[in-house]
C-alpha cells in the first residue's frame, strides 16, 4: 500500500493549537526538525507519520508549563565516549527522570523501552500509532550527531542550523517538504530482528555513527552536509522499519518516493 494524497495533507490539530503558547516559550535544542522527523517515519512506513514531531511538542509543552514529568531527556545522550551496553541498562533504569536526575539524558534506554511498551500495546491490539510516532521519533534523534554528543559550545552554536539541514523552506506546510526529502532517501528494506540483543546491537552502531561523526565536526569545526545528513536518515528510517515488522505494527507501508533495498 502506498501513501495517498489524503494522508499527506493530514495536519496535527492538536499540534496547531499548541502553536500560540509555544511561540513565546524559550525552545529547547532539537533533533531535526518537524519536515525531517515526518520524512523518517513515511519513508519507514508509519501511516500516521504526521504525528512524528508530537513528541517535540509534548517536550515544549513541558518545558512552558514547568512540568517535572515529561520526556526531555528521553531525546539525546551527552556522550563523552562511544556508548556502550552499559550505557543502555543504566538508562533503562533512568525512564522518566528530569534534568536534576538525569543530566546527560537517556534515549539509549527511551528507545529499548519503547519497543517493549509499542510490542505489548500492538499484541494487546490497543490504539498503538502514538506509541510508534514516539518510537520513531527517538530513532530519528538517534542519527542526529549533536544528540549523541555533549552539549558544549560547538554544540550550542551549531545545533539548529544542523537540525535543518534537510528543510525546505520554501514549501507553505512542513508537510510538503516531506516527499522532498524522502525521494532522496534509501531504505534497507531487509533488516529484521529476532530479539532484543539485535536490537541493542544495531541501536549502538547507529548511535557510534552519530558519536564519530560529532567529533569530526568538531574536529573540522564544521556543520553536517546535505549528503551526511541524507545517509543518518536513512539509517533511522531502516531502523525504524525494522522495529515496527519486530513489534508486529501493521501495515507497513511503501513511499514511491524512497528507494527500498534489500542489502542481504
Amino acid at each position: 500500500m502506498k501513501f495517498s494524497k489524503k494522508s499527506q495533507l493530514m495536519i496535527i490539530p492538536a499540534m496547531l493549537a499548541s502553536f500560540g503558547a509555544l511561540s513565546f516559550a524559550p525552545a529547547p535544542a532539537e533533533a531535526w526538525t518537524d519536515q525531517t522527523h515526518m520524512a523518517i517515519e513515511r519513508a519507514a512506513g508509519l501511516m500516521s507519520y504526521q504525528n512524528a514531531p508530537a513528541p517535540d511538542v509534548s517536550k515544549t509543552v513541558s518545558a512552558v508549563n514547568k512540568l517535572k514529568k515529561n520526556d526531555g531527556q528521553g531525546h539525546f545522550f551527552d556522550a563523552s565516549k562511544p556508548p556502550t551496553r552499559k550505557d543502555v541498562e543504566e538508562q533503562l533504569e533512568m525512564i522518566g527522570q528530569g534534568r536534576d536526575e538525569s543530566p546527560d539524558g537517556w534515549i539509549l534506554g527511551g528507545i529499548i523501552n519503547s519497543v517493549r511498551k509499542s510490542k505489548a500495546w500492538t499484541e494487546q491490539g490497543k490504539f498503538d500509532d502514538y506509541n510508534y510516532a514516539v518510537l520513531g521519533h527517538y530513532c530519528g534523534d538517534l542519527s542526529m550527531p549533536l544528540h549523541m554528543s555533549v552539549y558544549d559550545d560547538f554544540n550550542r552554536k551549531h545545533h539548529l542550523n544542523i537540525d535543518q539541514t534537510l528543510n525546505h523552506s520554501e514549501v507553505k506546510w512542513d508537510v510538503d517538504g516531506v516527499p522532498l526529502i524522502t525521494k532522496e532517501m534509501t531504505v534497507d528494506d531487509s533488516l529484521r530482528f529476532n530479539n532484543e540483543d539485535e536490537i541493542i546491537d544495531h541501536m549502538l552502531m547507529i548511535a557510534n555513527e552519530s558519536y564519530e561523526l560529532a567529533q569530526k565536526l568538531r574536529k573540522e569545526d564544521r556543520e553536517l552536509t546535505h549528503d551526511e545528513a541524507i545517509q543518518r536518515v536513512n539509517r533511522s528510517a531502516t531502523f525504524f522499519r525494522a522495529l515496527m515488522r519486530y513489534c508486529g505494527k501493521t501495515p507497513i507501508q511503501t513511499d514511491e518516493n524512497v528507494k527500498y533495498v534489500n542489502a542481504k
